[in-house]
């Protein structure tokens, strides 16, 4: 594997095992890659920020959103700082206070990350488990060939399966041939093969429930829709969730179909940023009960945002909860209130080129055969992002419904007899 692949892969093992508990034992052979995992979320978070001037405050965000513990803060900061991502660090009574970020664009953030893996001296068990997640996100695998087709430690793979399957790195279906084995980065990263193969292979109920999904972008899944529930929790669908005030996991999905290979692959915390706009977008259209945001409005709020005039919103009371999920994605920061002596705050978009592109990928998947036209006002653009609730990207939200797949594994024998046949497809 090539530096790129191995960074990218580790920030993916450590998307994995975030559904691991902190304190388990199973952590520890995998503490490097999860380490370098952590050091590309949090870059890939502060890239395009400049000046970090609250890193406690950092440091809470990324313990709630990234999963990178905050007593691995300091240690993923240093990480960073080895390979010059973050420069001019300052400490006041042993905590980092501030710095400044010098995150370069994915190509070289990915390979420089790889890289400082690779000086960390990985354990064995952490070289097979990148190496097993990068071949299984290209294609599905017989578990009788694993070892042999992706030259794995025959006597590792038992140990490999079993933490990649706790982490939901590695997703098993039994097959009337035996079991098959795949990563769920084969579908985030294969959105359109996977559509493909269920329309040209699956059975009529999965086509349908696909062909639903691709009219409505981040549609809401709800447990009248077993099908894609099932298909989220096989790992086969994206799905960020949001968890609704009366507890419940809400995911939204989405199967993008023309999206960048790059932009699934190299550049997923883009994608990652705009599908948590998609999510809080919808969740105010379908659950903001009466305050839902009209489906023509959607876009609206986006445009909003990107308008370098009016890229900020008037105060109100309920703006730093109802905005808390894009400001914990660092797409919004909270100025303080235009009213002297006022105690509320005004969400104002922050200016990246992550940022920019994450909204605008937000905007084609809404606009996606749905056609937008009217503009509504501040109100019901507030009312859009009505979301004071925890949010779980991708990986979490499989992990979440992974005792929800209800749909028989032969339904899917079709469409895995094909996968199996893809190869390395890119």
């Amino acid at each position: 594997m090539d530096p790129f692949d191995e960074g990218l892969r580790c920030q993916d093992v450590h998307a994995g095992l975030r559904n691991v508990d902190p304190n388990s034992g199973t952590l520890t052979p995998l503490a490097e890659t999860q380490l370098i995992g952590m050091a590309a979320s949090l870059a890939a978070l502060i890239r395009g920020q400049d000046v970090i001037d609250d890193a406690q405050a950092l440091r809470a965000v990324a313990a709630e959103q990234l999963d990178v513990n905050q007593f691995a803060f300091d240690a993923v900061v240093k990480a960073l700082a080895d390979v010059e991502f973050v420069q001019g660090v300052q400490t006041s009574g042993g905590r980092i206070v501030r710095f400044t970020e010098n995150v370069p664009y994915y190509d070289d953030l990915y390979a420089d990350l790889g890289r400082a893996w690779r000086a960390r001296q990985p354990t064995e068990l952490e070289q097979q488990m990148v190496i097993l997640v990068d071949h299984l996100a290209d294609t599905p695998v017989p578990v009788e060939e694993l070892a042999a087709r992706i030259d794995l430690d025959t006597a590792a793979v038992p140990q490999l399966l079993e933490v990649g399957g706790r982490a939901d790195l590695v997703k098993t279906i039994p097959l009337l041939d035996g079991d098959v084995v795949y990563s769920p980065f084969f579908g985030f990263e294969n959105p359109d093969v996977v559509g493909d193969l269920v329309r040209e292979h699956g059975p009529a109920q999965l086509a349908d429930a696909f062909a639903a999904l691709r009219g409505e972008q981040g549609m809401p899944v709800t447990a009248a829709q077993p099908v894609l529930q099932d298909a989220i929790a096989r790992g086969l669908l994206l799905a960020p969730a949001v968890e609704l005030p009366n507890n419940t996991v809400q995911p939204f999905a989405a199967l993008p179909y023309t999206l960048n290979r790059e932009l699934l692959r190299g550049r997923k915390p883009v994608l990652e940023k705009a599908l948590a706009v998609l999510a809080c977008l919808r969740c105010g259209q379908h659950f903001g009960g009466a305050t839902s945001l009209p489906a023509n409005a959607l876009v609206y709020v986006i445009d909003k945002l990107l308008d370098p005039h009016r890229g900020i919103l008037q105060p109100h009371s309920s703006h730093a909860r109802q905005y808390r999920l894009m400001h914990s994605a660092g797409i919004i920061a909270f100025a303080p209130d235009s009213v002297p002596g006022g105690s509320w705050v005004r969400p104002r978009f922050i200016d990246t080129e992550d940022n920019r592109e994450a909204l605008r990928i937000a905007r084609d998947l809404i606009t996606h055969g749905e056609p937008v036209a009217g503009r509504v006002g501040d109100e019901q653009a507030r009312a859009a992002l009505l979301l004071g609730q925890p949010f779980s990207a991708p990986m979490q939200t499989t992990a979440r419904l992974r005792n929800r797949a209800t749909v028989s594994p032969q339904q899917w024998q079709t469409v895995v007899d094909a996968a199996l046949g893809l190869g390395r497809i890119r």
